[in-house]
């Protein structure tokens, strides 16, 4: 096709998107759009896309997507300059200059998203995800441009190289039309399903393809033949209707097979019918004359009028069995609910007024509103990506609180939800529930029509086992974030103490700011606490004269130390705290100092073994008193590499005495090679570890880890302990 003969083609093009914008928009300012028009055509002048059409083609598709969508004069102007700032020679500031603050900043919004690429790692699909919502949060329009660009996209897919098509249409299936799912466009939503199918399982779309082909004849025949009859029928009860048949889309029929393992030949529902009629009243009354005339398929029945969907969706939808046994799905609505149901958020279009205060109503739309909430307190990206797939896909249940109030929650959500859909405050201190005046606990799960009533109590607080409990992502990401917020206050304790204490800092100047990269003390507390930060490090920059061996060699010896009360060693469950004079002092969990003095003061500890590090404890050795017993149990400890500090020896009624050792070992488990060969000397009774104070064995299991293998990653272990604390603490 020659260059002119494009041209005027897209001339004709433009002419139809101001046409069409007109009919809905009569006031609208096409002299705006013609000039966005050409000023794009000039961009885009020598560039052409991989089907050899000119790129223009592309800006006026997707502009044509939006006027489609009954979008506004600024939306369908965005479409047409949307490449420009990232493929040409054109400025956001440009833009600017001739098209105004408004256009401009939605050009850069689409620009932002237009970068992003959904590949590689899991966590880098995550972030861009979150960065993306991010563009488009501060105003709807720019997903909106950016879900008509991808649909474009997506019908000439074909002309790109396979491997880049199977990347464009698997985040499309999994990101972009969700997205249309979740704002109610639904014919957005299953064009791209079906396109992205297609180059997903491409054998599979063939065979389903040719299947339906060999049928289409027999389905159009029965949707023409239904159609009418369900019309004469209204028509005949003086009820205006339009009813209106159509195919459902191919990935949907796939999904239904795979979904309930059928064939083809299984499913008898390809056609659903809608019929629009005046008003609200005239839905029920359709409803009730389609089931007395076919008889409806149980469980079927949803009535999304009086209880619309969180998109905003309204309809009355059955299922009953036809003629011939015909079994077809119906939808009963108003002329608005249908533009709803078609358009979703777009059909409500929010900017047709000139008053900029409209565009603050993009606020009402609560999804996007609880989206960017998940993403200001989510903890990382994974964890971000995780939670916005379980709110994309799901269907809900209707509950009511005992006022009266509606709520909408994903299928499967637990009363604890339903806690923290009210709101953080009322979930945290949720200790019980009502559910239709029956006491019910956490674990019920929610059915439509329920009425809640949530019991509170100041004193509680949430624990890590509701994680295991709630489904939906509010109530994950409120549990958790309180957890951090509790994990915060107690690394900015220990991180103050290791200042003060461990490192003797007491002037926190600019420059210990600017070495921590922290913006203040607080930060640089937390930072320590957290194990962010090691503490030689800080000491390091602290006393500049000293390397970090002699760091690490002073915080060895003189600022960690085990307890001598009750002589702990690397492997028994340990806490710590700071003494002034001692610096950090370790204790055996069991020890009496613990238990005497406030809980507050002691951390938990992962305590490993340094490598060349031995440890004072003790063990009593029960034997009997036979000539020589002494010195074949000393060389037995000496044989196992222990050094014996310290002896004591008591005489027991009968025939043993008691071997009171106070041994220098390297960890539990050396102890342990010890305790086996004592225990297979033919003269010894017993072994058992003894504290000086006689406490018995400690039963606490070990939960230590191995992040200390020196000291020197001392703070970063006392920072991933402070979980271990606050798990401790009663729920």
């Amino acid at each position: 096709m020659v260059l002119g003969s494009y041209r005027r083609i897209s001339m004709s093009r433009i002419f139809e998107i101001t046409q069409q914008i007109k009919s809905y928009l009569p006031k609208a300012d096409v002299e705006l759009i013609n000039r966005a028009y050409v000023f794009a055509a000039h961009a885009h002048a020598r560039q052409r896309r991989s089907s050899g059409d000119l790129y223009i083609m592309h800006p006026l598709a997707v502009a044509k997507n939006l006027v489609d969508l009954k979008l506004d004069v600024s939306s369908v102007v965005t479409g047409l300059l949307h490449d420009t700032v990232e493929d040409t020679h054109v400025t956001i500031t440009d833009i600017e200059q001739r098209f105004g603050e408004e256009i401009a900043r939605l050009v850069d919004g689409v620009t932002k998203v237009g970068k992003i690429h959904f590949r590689s790692s899991e966590h880098k699909k995550a972030e861009n995800f979150r960065k993306m919502i991010m563009a488009t949060a501060q105003d709807l329009r720019v997903l909106m441009v950016k879900l008509a660009d991808r649909l474009h996209n997506m019908e000439t897919l074909h002309f790109m190289p396979e491997r880049k098509r199977q990347r464009i249409a698997i985040e499309t299936m999994e990101i972009y039309a969700p997205l249309a799912h979740r704002l109610g466009i639904h014919w957005v939503k299953q064009r791209m399903e079906d396109l992205a199918f297609a180059h997903i399982e491409p054998e599979a779309y063939q065979a389903l393809s040719e299947k339906l082909a060999d049928k289409i004849d027999f389905l159009q025949q029965t949707q023409s033949r239904l159609e009418g009859i369900l019309q004469e029928v209204l028509s005949r009860q003086g009820i205006e209707a339009q009813v209106q048949g159509r195919m459902k889309h191919m990935y949907s029929l796939h999904q239904k097979m795979q979904r309930k393992h059928l064939d083809f030949d299984e499913i008898f529902d390809f056609i659903a019918f809608r019929v629009i009629v005046d008003d609200t009243p005239s839905c029920y009354q359709v409803l009730g004359m389609i089931h007395s005339l076919y008889r409806p398929v149980p469980g079927r029945f949803k009535d999304y009028i009086a209880l619309p969907k969180p998109n905003g969706y309204q309809s009355l939808q059955t299922a009953v069995i036809g003629p011939d046994n015909f079994r077809i799905e119906v939808q009963i609505r108003t002329e608005s609910m249908h533009k709803y149901a078609e358009d979703g958020v777009a059909s409500h279009w929010l900017y047709k007024s000139d008053d900029p205060k409209a565009l603050k109503d993009q606020q009402n739309f609560q999804w996007l509103k609880q989206l960017t909430e998940l993403l200001q307190t989510a903890e990382n990206p994974g964890e971000f990506l995780e939670n916005v797939r379980l709110d994309l896909f799901v269907q809900e249940v209707y509950v009511f609180t005992r006022d009266g109030d509606l709520f909408a929650l994903p299928r499967g959500s637990t009363t604890l939800d339903f806690a923290y859909a009210i709101h953080t405050d009322v979930g945290n201190r949720c200790v019980g529930m009502r559910i239709n005046g029956e006491h019910a606990d956490f674990h019920y799960k929610l059915c439509n029509g329920d009425q809640i009533e949530v019991l509170t109590s100041t004193e509680q607080t949430p624990s890590r086992k509701w994680l295991n409990i709630v489904q939906t992502p509010r109530a994950r990401q409120s549990i958790r974030h309180w957890f951090r917020e509790q994990e915060r206050e107690t690394a900015i304790q220990l991180g103050e103490h290791l200042l003060q204490h461990a490192i003797g800092v007491d002037f926190i100047h600019q420059g210990i700011l600017d070495f921590a990269a922290c913006d203040d003390v607080e930060a640089l507390h937390e930072k320590l606490g957290r194990g962010d930060l090691e503490v030689t490090d800080l000491l390091a920059f602290v006393n500049k004269g000293l390397s970090k061996s002699s760091v690490r060699s002073s915080l060895a010896h003189v600022f960690m130390q085990a307890s001598s009360c009750c002589y702990p060693i690397p492997g028994d469950t340990v806490v710590g705290s700071f003494e002034a004079g001692k610096g950090f002092l370790l204790h055996d969990a069991q020890c009496p100092m613990v238990f005497k003095s406030d809980a507050q003061r002691w951390i938990d500890v992962d305590w490993n073994a340094s490598s060349d590090a031995l440890y004072k404890t003790g063990i009593e050795v029960f034997s009997q008193n036979q000539r020589g017993s002494l010195g074949l149990i000393t060389s037995c400890v000496s044989e196992q590499a222990a050094n014996i500090a310290d002896l004591k020896i008591e005489q027991r009624p009968g025939a043993l005495s008691s071997l009171y050792f106070l041994l220098e070992v390297q960890d539990r488990t050396h102890l342990a090679r010890i305790f086996k060969a004592l225990k297979a000397m033919p003269h010894v009774a017993k072994v058992r570890r003894h504290i000086p104070q006689q406490m018995p064995q400690s039963q606490a299991s070990s939960r230590l880890s191995s992040m200390m293998r020196s000291v020197t990653s001392f703070g970063q272990q006392l920072g991933q302990s402070i979980k271990d604390k606050t798990t401790r603490k009663k729920p």
